[in-house]
């Protein structure tokens, strides 16, 4: 699965980007066949603020966008967000009946 960083204008340690890639690496794991994630990184004065877009199979786009004050707590509220709407997905996927041929 291929992730995507902008954060143009904003300053990150390094450490924040390897975090941010192996989170959004785990929660990936909870959506079966998952092709990309895109993590935007923004700073608008003292408001931080973190989107994760991953794509999930048939096209279906999970999105998280929290804002906060640092950049810890932001990115852990957004994956959290994003590991909620997978284990959504997931059920809706095994409800689904199988399709006859």
């Amino acid at each position: 699965m291929q992730v995507v960083f902008s954060y143009r204008g904003v300053a990150l340690t390094e450490s924040m980007l390897k975090k941010a890639e192996r989170a959004v690496l785990k929660a990936a794991e909870r959506i079966p066949r998952a092709t990309g994630a895109k993590v935007l990184f923004d700073a608008d004065g003292p408001e931080r603020r973190v989107e994760i877009v991953v794509v999930a199979p048939r096209g279906t786009r999970l999105v998280a966008s929290v804002a906060g004050r640092y950049w810890g707590p932001v990115l852990t509220d957004a994956l959290t967000k994003i590991v909620r709407q997978a284990s959504k997905e997931r059920r809706t996927l095994q409800r689904r009946p199988a399709a006859k041929g």
